[in-house]
């Protein structure tokens, strides 16, 4: 895959996740399936908190934390966000990792190599990449269950392909 593709990939990708995000109803944005869960604003914090977070690590090596353990414990004190905001973020932070990531060269995404506490070693950033979009589809499908256990009617057209079924 190379640089461009993998760019692609992420933008085909931001689209279906912004369907979903609008398809929460405000007033649920508190709620979560288990004491021990995200609400759906944290969530939606999480998941577009991320993308700044792995275009600064991917790009500089500087992740913001020394461990996965101290990543848990600020996840833990993830604030929460409207759906507008989120939506509103998503597009602002998918922009930055676009710039980010898309000013390495070839070389340096598919050979560069970086420490990274999420794999807990020192990885390809192509791999490392890879990594951000299991995180990202992971969570994306976490918001999928929630929208289905509130009763909101989304498939899997949904899910991998937003509004166009």
């Amino acid at each position: 895959m190379t640089l461009q593709q993998y760019l692609s990939y992420i933008a085909y990708m931001v689209n279906s996740t912004e369907f979903l995000f609008q398809q929460i109803p405000e007033e649920k944005i508190d709620w979560k399936p288990t004491e021990n869960s995200f609400t759906i604003g944290q969530q939606l914090a999480h998941m577009v908190g991320a993308f700044e977070v792995y275009a600064r690590g991917m790009t500089t090596g500087d992740w913001g934390v020394k461990s996965m353990r101290e990543r848990f414990l600020q996840n833990r004190r993830t604030p929460s966000i409207t759906v507008s905001e989120a939506i509103r973020l998503l597009h602002a932070n998918h922009d930055e990792f676009r710039r980010r990531i898309g000013s390495l060269s070839e070389e340096e995404f598919l050979r560069g190599e970086l420490e990274t506490p999420q794999l807990g070693g020192r990885f390809p950033r192509w791999r490392i990449g890879m990594l951000f979009i299991e995180h990202h589809l992971n969570h994306k499908a976490e918001l999928f269950m929630y929208l289905k256990l509130l009763g909101i009617k989304v498939n899997s057209g949904h899910l991998y392909r937003g509004g166009a079924l």
